[in-house]
């Protein structure tokens, strides 16, 4: 088969999107132009390609931006998302057409940049998982590295079993927070929103980082762009908002992804967050997905492991899982 590589033009961004979400087996609305969209105009250089066949029929999409990394010109899929690609038609997941299609990107990234990285989205939240893809990096001499992450289980669990699965330490903290008159529930409003923010800001600021979305970003993702996607959730004492999260849904995997969790640290009486935890992991049970992600516990492409943030993800039931990424200079 024949496999043509040429720039994303905007106009594509229709078919773009409904390639992502209908016809590819391992993409999510992190790949769509929708979600990249809410980076404002001049934060990435767009380097994005998409790849046809010999009957002009859209096969694969790679979302990419172009960045210095290293003094080199490099292609990154994608700096605006968690996971870049490529995004293969559902259909072509097999040897010959994976390792096809990524030559074919292989080719024409050589062409025009210094070096290339590609993080291919997790098997965890694939409608199908692509192995050929990832065989096919190292087919074509690609250095792989390696990020530790965590998921629960989630399907046909009840509450009570849900906490059941908690380390010891997990399960009396959770039935400490019980004692105490809180409040978990969605948040609804911008200011609401804006109060999660400076939750999740003072939570961060202990690490030297800011939020990687302002709170503008955060409403905007609620109100209008993934308004069935992003959901916001509070934990109160009273009025007061202790504690806090967001998460993804992926819809074609059934599984809801940890985007961000924090707790008001001044609170010593009980744990906050252990509480808004479990609240979670109840949410998405009763919503019917088959998983929770916790996502990654690594630094610095999995050279660093952060014992003390994987071993507190473990003690709410977790399974381990690897997210992987490929680098490549030319």
């Amino acid at each position: 088969m024949q496999w043509t590589v040429q720039p994303y033009t905007a106009d594509q961004e229709a078919a773009w999107d409904r390639f992502v979400m209908q016809e590819s087996g391992n993409g999510t609305f992190l790949q769509t132009r929708n979600f990249l969209n809410y980076h404002p105009a001049g934060r990435f250089e767009d380097a994005s390609l998409v790849v046809t066949n010999e009957h002009d029929a859209i096969v694969a999409v790679v979302p990419a931006a172009v960045q210095q990394r290293d003094g080199k010109r490099t292609f990154v899929s994608h700096p605006g998302s968690t996971y870049g690609g490529p995004v293969l038609r559902e259909a072509y997941n097999t040897a010959a057409r994976s390792v096809g299609i990524l030559q074919a990107v292989d080719t024409y990234v050589a062409a025009h940049y210094e070096a290339a990285i590609f993080r291919p989205t997790v098997g965890l939240l694939e409608k199908e998982e692509n192995q050929t893809l990832l065989y096919a990096f190292t087919y074509l001499g690609y250095t792989q590295f390696t990020e530790l992450n965590t998921w629960v289980p989630l399907a046909g669990k009840s509450a009570e079993d849900i906490l059941a699965s908690f380390r010891q330490d997990k399960r009396q903290n959770v039935r400490k927070a019980m004692k105490h008159d809180l409040t978990f529930r969605g948040l609804e409003t911008q200011k609401e929103i804006e109060t999660f923010h400076g939750l999740l800001a003072q939570n961060l600021e202990k690490y030297g980082v800011q939020p990687v979305h302002t709170a503008a970003e955060l409403w905007e993702f609620k109100s209008s762009r993934l308004p069935e996607i992003a959901e916001f959730y509070g934990v109160f004492e009273g009025e007061r908002m202790v504690a806090g999260g967001m998460t993804f849904y992926f819809e074609q995997a059934n599984v809801v992804h940890t985007q961000y969790l924090s707790a008001d640290l001044s609170i010593r009486k009980y744990s906050p967050a252990a509480y808004l935890y479990y609240q979670v992991l109840c949410a998405a049970a009763a919503k019917g997905c088959k998983a929770l992600s916790f996502g990654i516990s690594t630094e610095d492409n999995g050279k660093v492991l952060n014992f003390g943030l994987v071993e507190s993800k473990e003690g709410y039931g977790s399974r381990h899982a690897l997210n992987l990424s490929f680098a490549k200079d030319f």
